[in-house]
């Protein structure tokens, strides 16, 4: 078995092989795009640029302004995919994020506080440390402020687990309970006397575990609903026996059924639990976690932990103090920090398309002053001129849309196992991040205005 409070390990610090390969990529880009305007500059016809008053621009310049041009709008339908695609990945982690802060865990997190002790390693074993286990207990639940409190070997969504192998008399197994030769794997939590209470955790049948139960070691146990509907279907299992092991181990009796609560993680389907006294396995105790229900803010409760435990012995350190909620917010601090990445990328990338439309439209619209100033000439009111150069943008963006949301389709299936709740095609995502991406087209807004408001006397003369 294993339990205990469970840390997620993700390091954070700046990797001097992914700084210099950003650096490098960065400092190519720069050149690559660089080389164009240089190689442009190197063609220039010299001969009329020196002329005196000369009305065209050098030869070839109508060229590479087509050219120019040309690039630019592959690069905004490139911009706009891109920001898509960030923007479908952002929405997703965001969803995966939300999905998981409501997941019900089964139990009330709030107002409890954890702490965890291994008195082993100070010498106590045996029945005396069962003894300092229960004097401890009840010092804790004597705390002014405290309403309950109790004790397991394993806290529950701390990405810890402990698993036992036990036998059911009479159980036929079934495909996908994942048993051998009859022996099923199960979760197990050894606690003390209030364990269910204090955690918040609803008796649907049955009855909890005692004190005399818990004191004497006793044979008896409670189960989850997972355990009693997967093992025996629709039969009342209160009363019902199952072995620890082969079916010659230990015999134990189920007397209660409880509500299920996650086990591991928020993540993982909850898993038939079983719930035994922790005296009943006390030669193997080590590390033990101790959980408070508190009147109020839990952390005002952690001084008085701490003076309760040197109250017994000063010798056992406490090894972590914390609420259930942090607990619970360890277990995701990978979600969180994808979200606030990728949604600080998607923004951005979503700003810098805004800016890439509306710089590319307005150095179309500068070039096609001639134009304009003659479809002016020949009738066109403002309006047509402004809904010519907006329905462009519009082009351009629908066009950077239908690329963005198929490459999503593809690429956010990469992502499917860091997801919850949802699939990695959702469409309510896809949805929102090409709505968002539409705002895009606004940004064309102002060129197409300033098209529209051309003098057609002065557009004629322009050249």
């Amino acid at each position: 078995m294993s339990s205990g409070l469970g840390l997620v390990n993700l390091s954070i610090t700046p990797d001097s092989w992914v700084l210099g390969f950003t650096a490098a990529v960065s400092l190519l880009t720069g050149i690559l795009f660089g080389l164009s305007p240089a190689l442009r500059s190197t063609r220039v016809d010299l001969t009329p640029a020196l002329k005196e008053g000369a009305g065209r621009v050098p030869g070839a310049h109508e060229h590479y302004r087509g050219l120019r041009l040309g690039l630019g709008k592959t690069l905004v339908v490139t911009q706009v995919a891109l920001s898509l695609l960030l923007l479908v990945g952002a929405g997703l982690f965001v969803r995966t994020l939300a999905n998981l802060q409501n997941v019900d865990a089964g139990f009330n997190e709030r107002n409890l506080v954890l702490f965890s002790i291994n008195p082993t390693r100070d010498g106590y074993k045996g029945q005396r440390l069962e003894g300092f286990y229960e004097s401890l207990h009840d010092r804790l639940k004597a705390i002014p402020g405290v309403r309950n409190a109790s004790l397991s070997s394993s806290v529950l969504i701390s990405g810890g687990e402990g698993i036992s192998a036990i036998s059911i008399p009479g159980y036929t197994p079934q495909p996908g309970d994942g048993s051998r030769n009859g022996i099923l794997s199960v979760y197990v939590n050894g606690i003390g006397d209030g364990f269910f209470e204090t955690m918040g955790i609803p008796l649907l049948l049955g009855r909890t575990l005692n004190p005399h139960d818990i004191a004497s070691s006793s044979s008896v146990a409670v189960v989850n609903e997972v355990f009693a509907r997967n093992f025996f279907a629709k039969l009342n299992p209160v009363g019902r026996h199952f072995k620890w092991g082969s079916t010659s181990g230990k015999e134990v009796e189920i007397v209660g059924v409880v509500g299920n609560t996650k086990y591991t993680d928020l993540r993982q389907e909850v898993p038939p639990t079983v719930y035994y006294s922790y005296a009943a396995a006390v030669e193997g105790l080590g590390e033990m976690n101790f959980e408070l229900r508190t009147a109020g803010n839990p952390k005002d409760w952690t001084s008085a932990v701490r003076d309760t435990v040197e109250g017994i012995d000063k010798g056992v350190p406490l090894l972590f103090v914390k609420t259930q909620v942090e607990q619970i917010n360890q277990t995701l601090f990978q979600e969180p920090l994808f979200a606030r990445l990728t949604s600080f990328l998607g923004l951005l990338a979503a700003l810098l398309g805004c800016v890439g439309v509306y710089g590319i439209m307005a150095f179309a619209t500068s070039q096609r002053t001639r134009e304009i100033g003659i479809r002016m000439a020949l009738g066109a009111n403002r309006t047509e001129i402004l809904g010519m150069v907006l329905r462009e943008t519009s082009v351009l963006v629908a066009i950077g849309i239908a690329a963005g949301t198929l490459a999503a389709l593809g690429a956010s299936r990469l992502v499917a196992s860091f997801l919850f709740g949802l699939k990695p095609n959702d469409p309510v995502t896809i949805a929102g991040a090409a709505l968002l991406m539409v705002a895009a087209a606004l940004a064309g807004y102002l060129p197409a205005r300033r098209a529209s408001r051309v003098d057609p006397i002065v557009a004629l003369r322009y050249e």
